[in-house]
């Protein structure tokens, strides 16, 4: 059985996505296995919608505008924090890419051939400038996702061993941080090395002392509290999501 033409687009879109969603539940099984969960489910969601658009012509299609809506704003969900980190590649490729090119194309795809088919028009092949401009959406995906994983595996900050002596060490790790509460002193120099376990950016933000350090995955970041106020802070990481990563800070 032929597919229209615009059901393939529609299809493609969600196979973009799906693409990722495959490499984020692998690299998620080989580093965190705990949070296999969401890759599995978004998967399957997107799985089944593609399964709809297969088999449920034309209503699939309306599903398809339907989610490729829904899947819009989830895309565009911290689209300033995310594409503004290209040196960490699943923050930067799966929403301002990944999500946000197949979205595109499931939406545009199922509206096309939505139409088409109640003006009883549907057919298998496109206009060349929409094949090509389906092609110049898969070469940008290509570029964009090489040179953030280039920037991601070359660009991971480490400490050196003199800024780990005699500092305090606090990691994120599994969307949380290993210390609830932190004890410094207001005297002298407090000295913190914030260590990032996970695959994806964290920050460690205490807003009253002006502390906003954005740690990328895998990395590590240095941080000198001078003479803080003595007080109790809250520190935590300020990205849409990681609400539960959040602490206390206690300076005598």
């Amino acid at each position: 059985m032929s597919i229209p033409f615009y059901t393939r687009i529609a299809l493609l879109g969600l196979g973009i996505y799906l693409a990722f969603v495959v490499g984020l539940f692998a690299v998620t099984l080989a580093l965190q296995p705990s949070e296999w969960e969401y890759p599995l489910i978004v998967g399957g969601i997107a799985g089944g919608v593609a399964l709809t658009i297969y088999l449920w012509r034309p209503w699939g299609l309306v599903v398809g505008i339907a989610v490729g809506l829904i899947g819009i704003t989830f895309s565009l969900d911290s689209f300033s924090e995310n594409v503004g980190s290209p040196d960490s590649f699943f923050d930067f490729a799966y929403r301002p890419v990944f999500a946000l090119a197949g979205t595109l194309l499931l939406l545009g795809g199922s509206s096309a051939g939505a139409v088409q088919h109640f003006r009883h028009r549907t057919s298998t092949q496109g206009p060349r400038p929409v094949v090509a401009a389906v092609f110049g959406v898969l070469a940008v995906v290509v570029i964009l996702s090489v040179t953030s994983a280039i920037l991601t595996f070359s660009g991971v900050d480490k400490i050196s061993a003199a800024e780990r002596e005699g500092a305090t060490t606090i990691s994120a790790v599994d969307f949380k941080f290993d210390q609830s509460s932190l004890g410094v002193s207001s005297e002298g120099t407090a000295r913190l090395v914030l260590s990032n376990r996970d695959f994806i950016v964290h920050t460690f933000t205490i807003e009253e002392l002006d502390v906003d350090t954005k740690i990328g995955p895998r990395g590590e970041r240095f941080v000198v509290l001078k003479s803080p106020p003595p007080g109790t802070y809250q520190f935590f990481c300020r990205i849409t999501g990681h609400e539960a990563m959040r602490g206390t800070l206690h300076v005598r």
